[in-house]
């Protein structure tokens, strides 16, 4: 590198200042990134590596600070001394803390493939009215240290990993069933479980490895409803304390549904004590069809009302005195006032990651106003979502976690740079209080200022990981956000404050009467015409790519940010020019799906659910070029390829022998029965290969070949796909003496 190219690459990393110590979450999310992406688990040697990598940053973040800089050139590499140790440390580290994480979870366990009665502790109790089209009403329900009651598990160890089963009564059964049960109770119950499932489709969505950092051992059916039991060994403080909260909540939920029946009710549950079971699948759907759906997650908005209004209440109240007020620091009391608030706000809604994240951040706010900081800035962005990495490194690859991130890094960023036209346009630079109508046109541009900053920031988010992109999210959000905070909000409060005394039902009605208007918004946004397009998947890669696109654009100083609009608006093109597969083998099943020119068809088998019909419908994209319609004559299909090859298939039942097939221009046989080969000498897929490697995609190549990639191929040797890594409980009951 000549001695020009330092001092001019040195010199724009000078003008950074302290912005550049931002850049550590984003080199620590590289190296946990790399850590996933990686196909095996990392050899002793990679693991040496990246810690000999954090060890150099180290060196040389340690040895620029005691460099003494006597020369322009001794300065400029100083700063790039500065720079490299700090991104070495941040990658290497963040590696070695997702590896360490992964080894630190515990075996998941293979759990017994016939039903099995079981005993634990009730963690989960959640109603699932309506969660699933066409589903009945049930319950979801969680058990922590399963034991389960067969010859076969005489002995065995308590489960360290959490069951989820979901229960659906009869409608005899459907009332006051479960109405005597509370969390932390010990309960018996039948069910039927299976492991974590694997992705629906090379590169979708993995729930074998959100299971193994989440801790689950697994999902299921209860066969009976749960029943109290008493088990040998009594629960510990942390596990009464976490029950009592459950009970409060469940106590809040129930009367909130007394008051307000109907989804008035389950919305207002959602908002106040972050019960989201009662949600209809309708009310999910326009929520999440009109741009809205972060109303019904409680993360950094509703704590920002809470906190916002308990400051304002506090701080006016204490004003009224006018001892209080020559006496006491009446701002820094009512600060920390609504903090407190704000804590028990996020614990009363179940500890969510979304309300702690937003609470560290808050946390972080009151802190620096109480030093005489500024209260939002970058750097304690910076400073909480690298905690969070060290803490919970997979939390980067959580949507929430960088939805949130995204929005709040894209508002801190805006409002940096229009904070004086804000003011401006406010009548805040002049000797005079500014009049009415500055006060309102700054408070309207500032609200469709936030609109569009998180909206625009979030939106490629929303497309990647629901598949739909919604153009109206700006209107609804404009006028919904609003209402919330003058309106459901301080109702909602003025209610919880209310309830020990059975003084809630009159708040509750007028908390009613604005989300029965926000629904109604809501419900004519999403039947707008264009209100929901569907897109295609993203691979992860793209999301990687966007993510880092905005971090250059709200991190950097200067105009070389705006490399950063190239590397988002980059990323997101390429999603529509990537190949996609021509054909899907989907386990279990099976299920064989093609794609055909403006959509797909399903021509064996049938999806479990009608989200496994959209997640496959966007791995093969929604329009295709060149692709022929299958020709299927005496139990055999044919699909022509771009380069007249043929794919030839047959069904569970097809013939094991057709009359007159030419296999001259066959490239690929798909077998999901137990038929023999048409074609020996072509490449074969039969249904044992769906059983052996998971779900398959077809690409065509467009040269005359097709290329196969399987579930096992994307996911890798990984700890959560298997790989030795499941332990199996001891089937049999130990011999008394051998």
């Amino acid at each position: 590198m000549g001695t020009g190219m330092v001092g001019r690459v040195a010199g724009g990393l000078a003008q950074q200042g302290s912005r550049l110590t931002c850049w550590l979450p984003v080199g620590v999310a590289l190296g946990i990134v790399g850590y996933f992406f990686l196909l095996a688990e990392p050899s002793c040697g990679l693991r040496l590596t990246m810690g000999v990598l954090a060890l150099m940053g180290v060196v040389l973040l340690i040895g620029s600070r005691q460099m003494v800089a006597a020369t322009e050139r001794a300065a400029n590499w100083q700063i790039l001394a500065y720079c490299l140790g700090g991104g070495f440390l941040s990658v290497g580290s963040g590696f070695l803390l997702a590896y360490g994480q992964a080894v630190r979870q515990s075996p998941m366990p293979l759990l017994p493939m016939e039903s099995v009665w079981l005993e634990g502790r009730l963690a989960v109790l959640e109603p699932l009215s309506g969660r699933h089209e066409g589903q009945r009403p049930g319950w979801h329900i969680g058990v922590d240290g399963a034991v389960f009651d067969s010859p076969w598990y005489e002995g065995m160890a308590p489960l360290q990993r959490r069951v989820i089963v979901t229960f659906l009564p009869r409608k005899e059964q459907e009332k006051g069933l479960l109405s005597g049960l509370a969390i932390g109770q010990a309960v018996r119950l039948r069910a039927l479980l299976r492991s974590p499932s694997p992705p629906l489709w090379p590169g979708g969505y993995d729930g074998q490895r959100a299971a193994w950092f989440s801790g689950r051992a697994g999902a299921g059916l209860a066969l009976s409803p749960p029943q109290p039991v008493t088990l040998p060994h009594e629960s510990d403080f942390v596990t009464r304390l976490g029950s009592g909260l459950a009970h409060l909540r469940q106590r809040v939920a129930q009367l909130i549904e007394t008051t307000l029946p109907g989804q008035e009710g389950a919305v207002a549950a959602a908002i106040l004590c972050g019960e989201t079971g009662r949600l209809s699948a309708e009310t999910r759907q326009n929520y999440a069809a009109s741009g809205l759906a972060h109303l019904l997650a409680v993360a950094g908005l509703h704590l920002g009302f809470v906190m916002g209004l308990v400051f304002t209440v506090t701080r006016r109240c204490m004003s009224l005195s006018q001892r209080l007020s020559a006496h006491w620091p009446c701002r820094e009391v009512a600060m920390m006032v609504s903090f407190v608030a704000g804590a028990g706000y996020v614990v009363l809604t179940g500890l969510h990651v979304p309300g702690l994240r937003a609470l560290g951040m808050a946390g972080l706010a009151v802190l620096a106003l109480l030093l005489g900081r500024r209260a939002v800035s970058m750097r304690g962005l910076a400073l909480i979502c690298l905690a969070l990495e060290v803490m919970s490194p997979s939390l980067v690859l959580d949507v929430s976690f960088q939805m949130s991130f995204a929005a709040v890094m894209a508002l801190i960023a805006g409002y940096e740079a229009w904070r004086g036209g804000l003011l401006r346009l406010g009548g805040h630079h002049g000797r005079q209080p500014p009049a009415l109508w500055r006060r309102g046109a700054a408070l309207l541009a500032t609200l469709g200022m936030t609109s569009l900053l998180a909206g625009f920031a979030t939106l490629p988010l929303s497309m990647a990981y629901f598949g739909v992109f919604q153009p109206w999210f700006i209107v609804a959000n404009l006028l919904a956000v609003p209402l919330m905070g003058v309106w459901v909000m301080p109702a909602g409060l003025m209610a919880l404050l209310l309830m020990p005394f059975g003084l809630s039902s009159g708040p509750l009605h007028v908390m009613g009467l604005g989300i029965r208007f926000i629904g109604w918004l809501a419900g004519n946004v999403a039947s707008a015409p264009l209100a929901s397009w569907p897109v295609p998947s993203f691979p992860a890669w793209s999301v990687g790519l966007f993510m880092l696109g905005l971090a250059v654009l709200c991190l950097w100083q200067g105009r070389c940010r705006l490399l950063g609009v190239g590397v988002m608006v980059g990323a997101l093109v390429t999603v529509w020019l990537i190949d996609r597969p021509v054909m899907l083998l989907v386990e279990p099943g099976p299920v064989l799906a093609i794609r055909q020119e403006g959509g797909m068809r399903v021509m064996e088998g049938r999806p479990s659910s009608g989200l496994a019909l959209q997640e496959m419908q966007r791995a093969l994209g929604w329009r295709a070029q060149n692709i022929g319609i299958p020709d299927c004559a005496a139990g055999l299909c044919r699909l022509r390829l771009r380069a007249g090859r043929v794919i030839l298939w047959r069904g569970v039942d097809g013939p094991d022998e057709v009359e007159g097939v030419s296999c001259r221009d066959v490239v690929l046989e798909v077998r999901l029965g137990d038929q023999h080969p048409l074609c020996p000498s072509v490449r074969q897929l039969s249904a044992e290969d769906g059983r052996r490697e998971g779900s398959w995609a077809v690409y065509d190549t467009g040269a005359g070949t097709v290329r196969l990639v399987s579930d096992r191929m994307m996911q890798g040797d990984r700890l959560w796909a298997g790989g030795g890594q499941f332990q199996q409980v001891t089937p049999f009951p130990l011999a008394q003496a051998e």
